[in-house]
């Protein structure tokens, strides 16, 4: 009898990947060893008369593959926000906003100047550069309702594009399983 053979039968252990991530990460590591072997196959091939391109091309190829193979690996979650505010002292809001400037200056305009701190919306946006997700201590603010969902995205997921020209349509909730969820009001 092994030493293996003497361990006590346990409970399997919750698995860290669900059962649709599992089959999507054995499909890219099976189109990935594919890939690979192709790849250096070709590679192994090449006599040097080949043209650069050739190259390239079995390089993207398997760097797609890669691509895929990591998209299907990762356990991403996404989290979503939004908070209704009402400004109650416009006056304190923008007083706290420019001292926020003041000790974290933002990147300077086009002009090479500070933007001003004239609106509730800029006040607002320098705090929250310099502490975070203020919502709750902002002055002159009285929250009207927030909520946050953490949601674990199923495939197809397009991860968040923090490049778009339009921000706010990137600003929503992808298909999956809402893990939890917070509203305040």
């Amino acid at each position: 009898m092994t030493s293996v053979d003497e361990q006590p039968i346990t409970a399997p252990a919750e698995q860290f990947f669900s059962a649709e991530t599992r089959a999507a990460l054995a499909e890219a590591s099976r189109k990935l060893a594919e890939r690979l072997q192709a790849h250096t196959e070709a590679l192994l091939a090449m006599t040097g008369e080949e043209e650069q391109s050739a190259l390239y091309e079995q390089n993207a190829a398997l760097e797609e593959l890669v691509e895929d193979w990591n998209d299907a690996e990762d356990h991403v979650i996404s989290v979503v926000s939004r908070f209704d505010l009402r400004v109650v002292d416009l006056d304190a809001l923008l007083e706290a906003g420019r001292a926020a400037q003041e000790r974290h200056p933002a990147e300077l305009d086009e002009s090479g100047e500070k933007e001003p701190v004239d609106s509730a919306e800029q006040a607002i946006y320098e705090i929250s550069r310099e502490v975070g997700e203020a919502w709750f201590e902002l002055p002159g603010i009285e929250m009207v309702a927030g909520a946050r969902a953490y949601v674990v995205p199923e495939p197809p997921f397009e991860p968040l594009d923090a490049d778009a020209e339009d921000v706010v349509t990137e600003l929503i909730a992808p298909n999956g399983v809402a893990t939890h969820a917070e509203t305040w009001a």
